[in-house]
């Protein structure tokens, strides 16, 4: 006869509500007092205050799952370059990627990330132009504060991207 088990990696551990008995901080920042409400997942050894652990509740039963954790730098990255990989850009496209652009240099002065990104543009990133300049493929002028690409010391229009 033959006994089929279940390996202990097929035994997740669901979260759990429970009193908390050491003070902590939350995922979020909150922090967590003595008694309070909080979610702990015996799995990852985290706790959570009562709302996100609620929303991961959620999320769980919805068939959701984090996949990982983004911080704000890096989404702005991503989503800069996405947009600077667009086949063909409109004027909103290039009008995000100068407000994403502002808001990724507002971020620098604390994120590692967002300050490596920028100083990188020399590269092929996108950033805002200092000083008004011709693109050197398409020869239309790029003016102060529009978003533009730098590659080997020349100024590449929004609308010519990368390519």
């Amino acid at each position: 006869m033959v006994r089929l088990l279940k390996t202990p990696s097929d035994i997740a551990p669901a979260p759990r509500l429970m009193e908390s008995l050491y003070i902590g901080t939350c995922k979020c920042s909150k922090p967590i007092q003595t008694g309070e409400q909080i979610w702990y997942d015996p799995l990852t050894k985290k706790v959570e205050c009562y709302t996100c652990g609620r929303t991961s509740q959620a999320n769980a039963q919805s068939g959701l799952s984090l996949v990982a954790d983004i911080d704000e730098a890096q989404a702005l990255i991503d989503r800069i370059n996405n947009l600077l990989h667009l086949p063909e850009r409109s004027s909103k496209a290039d009008a995000e990627i100068a407000a994403l652009t502002k808001k990724l240099k507002r971020l620098a002065k604390t994120d590692k990330n967002a300050l490596k990104y920028l100083r990188t543009g020399k590269d092929g990133n996108a950033f805002i132009v200092r000083y008004t300049g011709v693109c050197r493929k398409c020869r239309t002028t790029v003016e102060k504060g529009e978003a533009a690409v730098y590659i080997n010391n020349a100024i590449i229009c929004s609308k010519c991207g990368t390519a």
